[in-house]
């Protein structure tokens, strides 16, 4: 027996012939060779799947980033829509009670939106938007007869309303002067709180001061804290106090219009600086004149304002 032709294998403890032992591991080299292959393939397959992607998985990506943003920005635009429509809400309810002398009447609130998660569907989506309609012809409904109820009273009361206060007492619609406003501040000339009953106009002397509604000139003349000062009865409850003035143009039991000119900002009286202190009272208890300038002002600026004069805890008198 030649030792060319067989070769002892230890593992199975027999003689085999040399060439078929070898074809064995050339065929088992190729196999692992090969299964080997396909297991790289297919770990750098899953690799490129998940860090390379094709242009129709970019682009949808890109178009559901784009989506995002867009909600986003819907969210944060309602966002300050409700802000908005809570000031003119506020604005509503003052000139109501203003006109009316009584609380506005309460209504039920309901959802405009929602925030929507990732997983939601568009039958969601149009529930919700659905639900929502209903909601708000339901709303429109009822104040529709609310408006109707309003008008009704209009018409009986349209010749008291031009002697309501319904504008500021100086032409400040762009708020070129300052306002200190109603409620506690410190007094600027003793330190101490006090209740600041009006509110104040940082006017420049000489600034032309305006009856705000048909009334009456019940008093003109100098008091002691209040410096000249101006009072006009409206007759159905309301009066204005003007102080601190330089100079007048009207006189006791004269009759004035709304926006008509009736003195000057000054600086008499207990007075840091030149400026109108302005006061509403209504069946002799001063009310906050902020609530007041209905017809003056749009939202915007009526929010703004209100701002300035609730600001710091100061007045100028």
């Amino acid at each position: 027996m030649s030792d060319d032709k067989y070769t002892f294998d230890p593992e199975s403890l027999s003689f085999e012939e040399t060439d078929k032992k070898k074809g064995r591991k050339i065929i088992f080299s190729i196999l692992t060779q090969f299964l080997a292959a396909i297991g790289i393939g297919l770990v750098v397959f899953m690799a490129i799947s998940y860090t390379i992607k094709t242009p129709r998985q970019k682009k949808t990506e890109r178009e559901n980033e784009i989506m995002k943003e867009e909600y986003a920005k819907l969210i944060d635009r309602y966002h300050q829509a409700e802000i908005v429509l809570e000031d003119i809400k506020e604005r509503d309810n003052d000139i109501y009670r203003a006109i009316f002398s009584t609380e506005p009447p309460k209504d039920d609130e309901f959802v405009l939106y929602k925030y929507f998660d990732e997983n939601v569907t568009d039958l969601d989506i149009a529930e919700h938007f659905s639900n929502t309609t209903d909601s708000a012809i339901s709303k429109i409904n009822e104040e529709e007869i609310n408006v109707n109820k309003l008008w009704n009273i209009l018409l009986v009361n349209k010749d008291k309303l031009i002697n309501i206060p319904s504008i500021m007492p100086l032409d400040n619609k762009q708020l070129n002067y300052l306002a200190y406003g109603y409620g506690k501040k410190l007094d600027p000339i003793y330190k101490t709180p006090q209740f600041h009953k009006g509110i104040d106009f940082a006017a420049p002397k000489g600034t032309e001061i305006k009856a705000t509604a048909y009334g009456t000139v019940l008093f003109v003349g100098e008091k002691r804290d209040n410096g000249i000062t101006i009072i006009i009865d409206h007759k159905n409850g309301y009066k204005t106090i003007f102080s601190h003035l330089s100079d007048y143009v009207v006189h006791q039991g004269q009759k004035v219009k709304r926006g008509e000119t009736i003195g000057f900002v000054g600086n008499t009286g207990k007075s840091l600086t030149a400026h109108l202190h302005y006061e509403i009272q209504y069946n002799d208890r001063s009310i906050n004149p902020i609530q007041f300038f209905f017809e003056d002002v749009d939202p915007v600026t009526y929010n703004a304002l209100n701002n300035m004069a609730n600001n710091g805890g100061l007045c100028l008198d």
